[in-house]
């Protein structure tokens, strides 16, 4: 799209009207714990995941019914529940996300090279920062835009986290705060290269714009903060003058507003990928005992774990193939 003087007004209209959906599923925890209590050990889990969707359908309320798919539209750009269950339980956390990760119509994309789904510190974790399994911060981004699938939505539920380490979103209308109406003009034509990070096994590259937009979604953007201990900066500018303007983008970080996830057993968060960024702090846990805890083996024990999906909306193929 080729952005206009004119069309200035119509844009910063839009991206300052993105907000977070906070949602609170207490009154379905006891239906959910009372519904896990019963069910055979035995059952398949992606069974359990459908018998869960229909518990959903029946007994959430309909106004929160309405978000499950409004996420992307209207201004909204991510959506955090609370107390979906209380008990500390892989399997339940697990089931509950798939559940819900359909319900909002996230058609996860599981890469070979990519261990994506389980989020916890893993080895040598310790000495990483903005990699989701490490121990350092993790800076605003936005996911997989080196890849040639666009992921619309990313999800994650929290089976523990002892650590109260939230995810933290921050909207472009802070990031560029500042930027006079040329500037913003010149988001439209810039072009930057991201480049994969730790996850992926081999470098991979992708060229795109930083701002797009698509008449279902509107106004979409791709920028990614983070520097990665080996490759370096994750998005870099083709043009040797547009790293101005991402170098104002990063001055804002440091003092952008943001909103939180609630850190904490039985919370699911879904984000619209490509309309507001996420990041972590520093995990909150003493240096001594995640060294420890990253020589570990096994998950069992970490004090914080958390499910991921990523990947398309699928309700965008469905108004497709609606014509």
């Amino acid at each position: 799209m080729q952005l206009y003087k004119h069309d200035i007004r119509q844009f910063k209209a839009s991206i300052n009207s993105e907000k977070v959906i906070y949602l609170n599923f207490n009154y379905l925890s006891h239906p959910i714990e009372q519904w896990w209590s019963a069910l055979p050990r035995t059952t398949p889990l992606h069974l359990a995941k459908y018998q869960l969707i229909s518990l959903f359908l029946e007994h959430c309320r309909k106004k929160d019914v309405y978000y499950f798919d409004k996420l992307g539209t209207l201004n909204i750009s991510a959506i955090c529940i609370t107390h979906i269950f209380h008990q500390d339980c892989e399997r339940l956390a697990f089931v509950v996300h798939e559940a819900l990760s359909e319900l909002f119509a996230l058609n996860d994309i599981k890469y070979p090279y990519e261990e994506h789904k389980k989020l916890y510190l893993k080895p040598n974790g310790v000495n990483y920062k903005d990699w989701g399994n490490g121990y350092g911060e993790i800076t605003p981004h936005s996911d997989d835009l080196y890849e040639e699938i666009d992921s619309d939505f990313l999800s994650l539920t929290v089976c523990r986290d002892q650590t109260n380490t939230p995810t933290v979103f921050y909207f472009p209308k802070d990031i560029l705060k500042g930027f006079n109406d040329e500037e913003l003009l010149r988001l439209f034509d810039m072009k930057v290269q991201f480049i994969s990070g730790k996850n992926v096994n081999g470098l991979k590259y992708r060229e795109r714009n930083i701002v797009e937009f698509n008449a279902q979604q509107g106004f979409k953007f791709y920028l990614d903060f983070r520097i990665d201990n080996e490759t370096g900066e994750r998005m870099r500018p083709l043009n040797e003058q547009d790293k101005k303007l991402i170098n104002k983008m990063r001055k804002n970080l440091s003092s952008c507003p943001y909103k939180k996830s609630i850190s904490e057993t039985g919370t699911f968060i879904i984000v619209a990928n490509h309309k507001v960024l996420h990041a972590r702090s520093q995990m909150n846990l003493d240096l001594e005992l995640a060294k420890k805890i990253s020589s570990q083996k096994h998950q069992t024990s970490t004090p914080r774990l958390l499910y991921r999906s990523k990947g398309q909306n699928a309700k965008i193929s469905e108004n497709t193939l609606r014509g």
